[in-house]
């Protein structure tokens, strides 16, 4: 089939297409944005790029089969100043409407904000008006990507292909799609910042362009640090099995599951062994060689057993949730310890380091008083805990293949994956279309 995609930013159309094995003959692409194209045309070489809708001469092309595009939504969105069709951006909706009227496609598929029932109107005649064949117009379909991704996001749909119905719920949060291990810096926990705060077992913000801008900005979520998430321990030889990066992944049965996608093979699943002692932490108070100051996980196995008795030679294990202690904190609490009494106490003891029921870092008990505790907890460390989301994990909200737009700067993958389509809706509206073999 032959497929024109107006305002295509990065092909999100391509991708859902492809998801649904649908082999496309020609897709022609309008766009101006350098970054967008540059990520298009990387993950895919025969696209035409064919320039501005409003210089777009529709003479040069051949019959298309399905037009499918989102104009600019500034004007309309409710986030926005709602200038509607006075705004240039959102004006370019009749640029679409010319092409739907020229081209006289099969099909059409045009996505939307959440806007004023005037503007929904004005949208849904223009659209009718270029099938006028069909009975009591086209009315857009709302859907919430957050059925089928992580994300929530309420979009309308105007299409002319049959039987569209809601999605069924995947039950697929940011637990999900978090990646295990990330190099994102945590974020200050201001008023601002907390508003975007999200807990693994919650859907994130709906995703805008600006997210970009980093933590406080609409459409960034913030997640708290875990690894509560699906845990990645080996990688299959491309040798072995020729598939993409992402079905390649070996995760431990220990962990969660990846989200399951309508596209993908089942997750592979290995028991992960720890024939190694695993260190977690560093007993800070302990004076002498690095080796004995280590404290390992108890999932993994005690380190060499040494005849030399005494001296906190013995190997030392973290009992359930722990946080390793850091020297700068232990420095902090020995000067004020010194202070209020005179002496050098040491503040912190490796035995000392206690388990919490709900799950939480334990709390952590200087050796002044048995009364006084410092919690190591969120409360009291506010910057170590919430961090934005990764591009990776912007894209598995969008339901984007991992690394789709790894071609461009993160600002401007954060860009487009705001403005981009979820592609499990997108496939899920595609799927109906009647192809000719």
């Amino acid at each position: 089939m032959n497929v024109l995609s107006l305002f295509d930013g990065m092909s999100c159309g391509r991708i859902a297409l492809d998801r649904l094995g649908i082999k496309v003959d020609n897709y022609y692409a309008s766009e101006i944005d350098k970054y967008a194209m540059k990520v298009s045309e990387a993950n895919y070489p025969d696209i035409i790029q064919v320039g501005d809708i409003t210089a777009l001469d529709l003479s040069t092309l051949p019959k298309i089969d399905l037009i499918m595009g989102g104009s600019p939504c500034q004007g309309f969105s409710f986030a926005g100043k709602q200038l509607a069709f006075d705004d240039p951006r959102s004006a370019l909706f009749f640029e679409f409407v010319r092409c739907v009227k020229e081209l006289k496609p099969k099909y059409f598929l045009l996505e939307n904000v959440r806007m004023k029932k005037e503007y929904l109107d004005v949208i849904s005649k223009q659209v009718s008006e270029c099938y006028p064949d069909i009975p009591f117009g086209i009315e857009p379909i709302m859907i919430n990507s957050a059925l089928v991704s992580a994300q929530n996001r309420v979009r309308y749909y105007w299409t002319n292909i049959p039987g569209i119905e809601q999605p069924e719920q995947r039950g697929i949060v940011l637990r999900d799609i978090l990646e295990t291990e990330t190099s994102e810096n945590p974020v200050p926990n201001t008023k601002r910042n907390q508003r975007h705060y999200k807990n693994a077992d919650q859907k994130s913000l709906c995703m805008t362009a600006t997210m970009y801008k980093g933590a406080g900005n609409n459409g960034m979520t913030l997640v708290q640090e875990t690894h509560d998430t699906p845990k990645k321990i080996h990688d299959i030889p491309r040798d072995i099995l020729k598939d993409n990066e992402r079905q390649r992944r070996v995760y431990a049965e220990e962990g969660k599951s990846p989200s399951l996608l309508a596209r993908s093979d089942s997750p592979k699943i290995m028991k992960e062994t720890h024939d190694t002692p695993k260190q977690v932490g560093t007993a800070v108070d302990i004076k002498g060689h690095d080796q004995i100051k280590r404290v390992y996980s108890e999932d993994g196995k005690s380190s060499t057993l040494t005849t030399c008795g005494g001296g906190h030679r013995e190997p030392k294990v973290v009992v359930q949730s722990y946080r390793e202690v850091r020297t700068e904190e232990a420095k902090r609490l020995r000067r004020e310890s010194k202070q209020k009494t005179g002496k050098d106490h040491t503040p912190f003891r490796a035995k000392e380091l206690q388990p919490r029921e709900d799950g939480k870092v334990g709390t952590v008990t200087p050796s002044l008083n048995n009364d006084h505790k410092i919690s190591l907890t969120r409360d009291n460390e506010q910057e170590v805990y919430w961090r934005k989301l990764t591009p990776v994990e912007c894209e598995r909200l969008q339901t984007v293949p991992d690394n789709y737009t790894n071609h461009v700067s993160n600002t401007q993958r954060y860009k487009m994956l705001g403005n981009g389509w979820t592609i499990e809706v997108i496939a899920h509206i595609l799927k109906n279309m009647e192809i000719q073999p």
